[in-house]
């Protein structure tokens, strides 16, 4: 996600914006990133982190803020003290995914009401600011992001892939969490042994503190052969273990948007998605089958009848997820909507 803001900064510049990027991380710095001015500070506890951001504004005194993440309460507040004409919040999160108490939702809608628009990347995420954020509708709008993955593909790297198993390799990457929902996935390969003599495993790409519960589930399905914990893989291996599968399942019971899902569809790869995804809609579904590449969360029926096609050599096939990328998620497009936004013309 940073490469994308990267890059929306490096366009907005040449487009005769002056750019300025602040965050906080490990350590101070300043640099120049092309003509995009560059601040960092060392991340600290919230009183630290209220006052860099404040710091940053009175400083730069910019005519306009896109602030995200945990950087958009206190950019909105300081933005207004500051006398920021125009303070944009990009909000990420589904509720379904943090769930957050009754305190935590008065406060996210306190500053988001007092953001001159709030951006949702989903029209899903869009549609809870709204109801759950109480955020007028004529100052909100929903815009996707872009990916730059397959400018990677000539670095890729093969270290960690088993790349030469014969049969249905099914890639299933993301954090290793209780609501990316490895669980299902794991369920899904249980039934389809049983149902089919093609070999088949599963690649699952990530870390995270649900690992263990996921190897219990394998070992209590005698399923230790047959999936395989790659760990948490660099971008070029990422590129690697996408050209390595079959087909990628996304199980997530919450995704705001869903960069994952874009990154294989941008390279070409069969995907089975969650119809929780946000992202799917942004999709054509007049040119392109929803239904065909996704499936309920909760099922594992449906997740191994659509993987069946896949064993079949009936699933959707690489140039039907490439052309659904570049006709879904085009970066002039995506561009334009939101120096649209920046501009003040929505």
């Amino acid at each position: 996600m940073s490469e994308f803001y990267q890059e929306l900064s490096d366009r907005l510049s040449k487009d005769n914006f002056e750019v300025f990027n602040f965050y906080l991380k490990h350590k101070k710095a300043y640099f120049n990133q092309g003509d995009v001015t560059v601040y960092g500070e060392k991340r600290g506890g919230f009183f630290s982190k209220h006052y860099h951001i404040y710091k940053i504004i009175k400083k730069v005194r910019p005519d306009v803020i896109i602030s995200n993440f945990s950087y958009i309460n206190p950019a909105v507040l300081f933005g207004r003290l500051l006398g920021v004409s125009h303070n944009i919040a990009w909000f990420h999160t589904a509720f379904g995914h943090t769930k957050p108490n009754l305190l935590k939702i008065k406060n996210k809608t306190f500053y988001l009401n007092r953001a001159n628009v709030v951006i949702a990347n989903s029209k899903q995420l869009e549609k809870e600011i709204h109801t759950v954020y109480k955020v007028p509708k004529k100052r909100t709008i929903s815009i996707p992001f872009w990916t730059n993955i397959s400018n990677y593909r000539s670095n890729s790297e093969i270290s960690k892939i088993e790349y030469d198993f014969k049969g249905l390799s099914i890639g299933c990457p993301g954090r290793l969490v209780e609501d990316k929902n490895h669980k299902l996935a794991i369920e899904a390969l249980y039934q389809l042994k049983k149902n089919s003599n093609q070999p088949v495993k599963l690649f699952i790409a990530g870390n995270g503190s649900y690992k263990p519960q996921l190897k219990q589930l394998v070992n209590s399905l005698n399923l230790e052969k047959d999936v395989v914990f790659l760990g948490l893989l660099n971008v070029s291996e990422m590129i690697s273990f996408y050209d390595c599968m079959d087909v990628i399942v996304l199980p997530s019971f919450h995704e705001a948007f869903g960069l994952v899902f874009i990154e294989a569809i941008a390279l070409g790869r069969p995907v089975l998605v969650s119809k929780s995804f946000g992202s799917l809609g942004f999709i054509d579904s007049q040119k392109f089958s929803i239904d065909d590449i996704s499936f309920n969360p909760h099922s594992v029926k449906e997740l191994v009848s659509k993987l069946s096609m896949y064993i079949d050599e009936k699933g959707k096939q690489s140039d039907y997820f490439k052309i659904m990328y570049e006709r879904s998620f085009e970066k002039d497009i995506i561009y334009n909507q939101v120096k649209a936004v920046i501009l003040n013309q929505n």
